[in-house]
């Protein structure tokens, strides 16, 4: 049976756990492997019945509060195709996956938009950089199946100085292809071009990493420096391919990523055979009455993690905060989800998981390993948290 294992260090809660997957009986890597299909494939189905203008199934719709019918509109508005073709929509994908001491599996998090942290992967010492590369392209893409190979294609950054920019340039390293900003794109009769010198050479497949508010002035923020002005809708009409698509970025909204459990229902006639965790939008007055009323046992974050704001964690933050916070939900109570607490010390990981869904379903042998937060999560910026380890899947290494 596949199991994972990390390099050797200091015994810790997360080798113990690790080992728990050992004992007879557990399957946990068969369990993340078929829950996880299960949710890039409805997540798929999802995001092509929308930008395919189609209807929502009734069950699913049902479900929708008034702020995520507004969602939906304006995603329809921005990214619904013009030119009807198959999308990949997974290329890769991160999950953020918390495992129980008892072996339980909760998903936590997703990220289908620009996922972080595979360059982590390189510091695992386990494997050299080109033993991991040669994993990751193998595992992940697969021999022959890359979209990008005898394509024209860049790697989009945003010109950051942060831990984005290592984070993207391993990326250009793993793929192969040329790391490019905005100023070396333009949209010239209805071609995408590549300034090189004094030339202008076609593109026609880019791998991104910004975004999607900031992908494109005319789409998302007009004050966007980082986005090519145009390239939406020159993806909309089929004239160049972007990976992530534009508009991914939907399911990284906590409220939206709870319909993801009866797509799985509706579309594939199937069971979730992965928990969600509990996710409560603030939207509702009597649901946010009932949050605050009971804070004690809730952790309260932002809907939407790319935009952060320092989360409530029960008691053990103090009533002046649970004051200050109670504003400003208020001024935006649909920004802001709530979750269950969970008893604390209850021997629990965070796992980041990484998959593509192209012509088949492909989970990456190994996660990124974090400590959980009070409510289950992990912190946001995994390329500069210092706790992260790395586990390998043994089993074909």
């Amino acid at each position: 049976m596949p199991v994972l294992t990390r390099p050797e260090q200091s015994a810790s809660l997360e080798t113990r756990q690790l080992t728990n997957m050992n004992k007879p009986g557990t399957d946990v890597w068969q369990r993340l492997q078929a829950g996880l299909e299960q949710w890039f494939q409805a997540t798929a189905a999802f995001l092509n019945c929308l930008a395919s203008g189609r209807r929502l199934p009734t069950e699913i719709e049902r479900l929708l509060s008034p702020h995520q019918q507004q969602q939906l509109h304006e995603w329809r508005r921005r990214y619904c195709l013009i030119s009807h073709r198959p999308v990949t929509w997974a290329w890769p994908a991160a999950v953020d996956v918390q495992l129980h001491v008892d072996g339980s599996l909760q998903i936590m998090d997703c990220d289908f938009s620009v996922p972080s942290g595979l360059d982590r992967l390189c510091s695992s010492g386990i494997h050299s950089a080109s033993e991991t590369r040669a994993l990751i392209l193998n595992q992940l893409f697969g021999c022959g199946q890359n979209l990008w190979s005898g394509r024209r294609a860049v790697l989009l950054d945003p010109d950051s100085t942060g831990t984005s920019r290592l984070s993207n340039e391993f990326l250009s390293w793993l793929l192969d292809v040329p790391l490019v900003t905005a100023t070396d794109l333009t949209i010239d009769r209805n071609e995408l071009l590549l300034q090189n010198g004094r030339s202008h050479q076609p593109v026609d497949l880019i791998i991104r990493r910004v975004d999607d508010d900031l992908l494109d002035p005319n789409c998302g923020r007009p004050d966007s420096l980082t986005g090519v002005p145009g390239i939406v809708r020159h993806w909309q009409e089929g004239k160049v391919s972007i990976l992530n698509p534009p508009g991914t970025g939907l399911l990284r909204h906590r409220s939206m990523l709870s319909l993801i459990p009866e797509c799985i229902r509706v579309f594939h006639a199937q069971q979730p055979l992965l928990d969600l965790v509990p996710t409560l939008s603030l939207e509702h007055t009597e649901v946010r009455a009932g949050v605050f009323r009971d804070a004690d046992h809730y952790a309260i974050r932002p809907d939407d993690p790319l935009h952060p704001a320092r989360p409530w964690f029960g008691s053990s933050t103090n009533s002046g905060s649970l004051d200050v916070l109670r504003q400003r939900v208020e001024m935006n109570p649909a920004r802001w989800v709530a979750r269950p607490l969970q008893l604390e010390n209850s021997g629990r990981t965070s796992l980041r998981l990484f998959g593509t869904l192209q012509h088949s379903f492909r989970l990456l042998p190994a996660a990124l390993m974090r400590p959980c937060e009070p409510d289950g999560g992990a912190t946001t910026l995994i390329n500069s948290d210092t706790r992260t380890a790395v586990a390998w899947q043994e089993s074909g290494f």
